[in-house]
This record gives C-alpha cells, structure tokens and sequence, in this order.
C-alpha cells in the first residue's frame, strides 16, 4: 500500500504519515520498497495500522470541549471570541453601560421598601375618613387623590434617593 493510500485509509494528511514514519510511530518492520524499489511503501498494512491505533492514544491531545476534541482553527477561534467579549465587558464598564449587580439589587431593595412604606400608610391614614362616606363616588374620588399622592411621593423619595 502506498504512503497515500496509507493516509487516506487513516483519514489524516499524507504528511502525517510520513512524520509518523520518520518518528517511529510506524515500526520500520511495516515498511517496504515499491516493486521498482524506489518509493517506500507499507509493506505490512495490519500491522501498521495498529501501530497508528496504538500509537494515536500516546500523542498528545488537542483541547477538548465537552469531552470533543478540538482542532486548531476552532479553538483558536473560541479563544478569539473569549478575548473580544472580555474587551467589550472591560469597555462597558469604563464607560458606565454596565452596572454592579450588588449594588442594583440593594438599590432594588431600597426601592421595593420605599413604595411598601407609603403604601401601607395610607390605609391608616384615611380609614376613617372612607368608613364614614357613604357616596361611593366620593370614596372612588378620596381613594385615587390618595394612591396618586403616594405615588407622587414614591417617584419623588426614588428621586431623591438616587441622586
């Protein structure tokens, strides 16, 4: 079997099989010479190919991802993605698009507790003035004056708050 075929049969480049014959990893004992004795072939095709198999396990492996091997280009590639999505996190965060998670959700916190404290006064502070109208529209009015004051103050302690 000629080098080539050899290659094509193990699915990798001729070259690599020349450099796993140059290295060892095909035993000079699978090599012969061409029948006009001038090209170098596999003479022992058997045995070459388990000396390959075997020999396969001992070279060293590219990264792996997820248990998959990785050639080159792909993994050169990951590594470029990998440092321009680093770049563009660093840029955002110089140039303010990109906010500390710990403080957003103190902030948040602060925020929730604001709006709970003007809302639950307000029942306290009409309760008696609702439970002695007996127009329901006067009670719809009094009611809706008194949630967009809230609110109104919400909006202005939130203001006030983040400044």
């Amino acid at each position: 079997m000629t080098i080539s075929a050899f290659a094509r049969d193990r699915h990798v480049d001729e070259k690599a099989v020349r450099k796993g014959i140059a290295s060892g990893r095909i035993p000079p004992s699978c090599l012969g010479l061409s029948s006009t004795g001038r090209r170098q072939v596999i003479a022992d095709v058997a045995g070459a190919r388990a000396a390959w198999d075997a020999n396969a396990a001992k070279l060293p492996q590219g990264p792996t991802v997820d248990g998959e091997r990785q050639s080159l280009s792909e993994a050169s590639r990951q590594a470029t993605m990998e440092r321009f999505r680093k770049l563009r996190i660093e840029n955002d965060l110089r140039e303010g698009r990109v906010v500390d998670v710990r403080a957003a959700k103190r902030e948040a916190f602060e925020s929730s507790r604001i709006i709970r404290e003007i809302l639950l006064n307000l029942p306290t502070r009409i309760a008696a003035e609702l439970a002695a109208e007996t127009d329901p529209a006067k009670v719809f009015a009094r009611l809706d004056d008194e949630i967009r004051q809230a609110l109104g103050d919400v909006a202005d302690r939130l203001e006030a708050a983040g400044e």
